[in-house]
């Protein structure tokens, strides 16, 4: 592990694994320097930007990030850096234009921003780096041979089907897709019976988070409803990092103080609550049944869902038994849509409920993925609502006496 790595992981293990759980990610993100004053874009922040005008600062190393698996390069293919500074972090000098592979990047994005801007009949992300890439730096352009079959053949018995072939190209029937409402239902139903879900109006969650360069902390989520939550974190030097949703409210603390969430904070900590609460999923009009898809070895129906204008939602219910197994988070950027997905794994009972003990967090940035381990779930347990109230300001210093 590099220095610069281990420092980055020092200082910022507590923010990032709050991150992580999605419940309170901006919030995790802006908490470093201070309240948030608002998502500039990244020509207002940073030096030299002449293609990724109007991206949102906040979005700029995710957007980097996902350019970065594409091409299964780091940083330093683009980008100058000039030797370390004196707490051994990488003096990069972003606005750089020296590689000829950052000007090659360039053309790049906006070949990527013609493509899906053109009259292809396509929406943003459809094309993006990875389309071509893979995770190489030159895109393969030729079928690999030999092929097992051409266009106007059948492959050969027990051939693997090629990628993308359509099983009902024959004219087989296609099978009856069922609603919303019925994934719901199956769902709620194989989470457990309403006598037992009634049981957890109150619980409490202790676990392990466990991430790259060997990161391990505790952590525990106290839920009342379905409208109230806190999230303690232990820091890397003692003391804990909170966050808690209060019905419209919410609020984050640390070795700084505390402060009240923005509006997207709070809405980004409403969604992540649904990670820890008994049921997860909920039917909306914004809702459609997309087909089937496999997660793992298993068959599952996919709901698709675009609650805002700049992001998508899927749901992955295990066909067979109900249960959610995944759900992915795509929001649009300038170039693309930045991926999040978050499984749930291990399925236990617990009093006659059916809980994920395995919740694993993929980001387009490694360092911001997790996996949680639950270790301890009670329900049923008295729990005071100003537990979830913005704890009051320190009062001030004492004015010392004139002499």
């Amino acid at each position: 592990m590099s220095k610069e790595r281990l420092m980055r992981g020092v200082v910022c293990a507590a923010l990032t694994l709050a991150a992580s759980f999605g419940l309170w990610g901006r919030a995790a993100r802006t908490s470093a320097q201070g309240p948030s004053q608002g998502d500039k874009p990244v020509e207002q922040t940073r030096k030299n930007i002449q293609v990724l005008k109007g991206l949102p600062e906040s979005q700029l190393f995710a957007e980097m990030n996902f350019i970065s698996a594409s091409l299964g390069v780091q940083c330093g293919f683009c980008h100058v850096s000039q030797g370390k500074d004196a707490q051994g972090r990488t003096n990069w000098v972003w606005e750089s234009d020296d590689k000829e592979e950052k000007k090659t990047a360039r053309d790049m994005m906006r070949m990527v921003l013609s493509v899906n801007g053109g009259n292809f009949g396509l929406s943003r992300g459809e094309v993006t780096c990875y389309t071509c890439h893979r995770g190489q730096t030159h895109p393969q352009g030729m079928p690999a041979l030999p092929l097992a079959a051409s266009a106007h053949e059948p492959p050969p018995p027990g051939a693997t089907p090629t990628p993308g072939a359509d099983a009902h190209a024959e004219g087989a029937a296609r099978a009856a897709q069922p609603t919303v409402q019925q994934v719901f239902d199956k769902y709620v139903a194989a989470v457990g019976a309403p006598a037992a879900r009634d049981k957890f109006q109150t619980v409490v969650i202790k676990g392990t988070a466990t991430a790259s360069q060997g990161r391990t902390q505790n952590f525990e989520v106290t839920l009342k409803g379905n409208d109230k939550g806190l999230l303690s974190v232990e820091g890397p030097q003692g003391g804990a990092m909170r966050r808690a949703v209060s019905g419209t409210t919410g609020w984050m603390s640390g070795p700084r103080g505390a402060r009240a969430f923005s509006p997207s904070e709070l809405a980004d900590a409403r969604r992540g609550l649904d990670y820890f609460n008994v049921v997860k999923f909920a039917p909306a009009p914004t809702m459609r049944v997309a087909g089937r898809r496999k997660v793992g070895d298993r068959d599952a129906i996919v709901v698709v869902d675009r609650p805002s204008e700049n992001v998508q939602r899927r749901y992955f219910f295990d066909a067979e038994t109900g249960l959610l197994l995944r759900v992915v988070t795509l929001t649009d950027a300038i170039l693309n849509q930045i991926p999040e997905q978050v499984d749930f794994e291990d399925y236990r009972d617990v009093d006659g409920v059916k809980l994920p003990f395995v919740v694993r967090v993929s980001a387009i940035d490694t360092f911001n993925s997790h996996t949680h381990t639950l270790t301890d779930v009670k329900h049923g347990v008295p729990v005071e609502d100003k537990l979830f109230d913005l704890p009051p300001a320190p009062p001030a210093p004492a004015a010392t006496p004139k002499q």
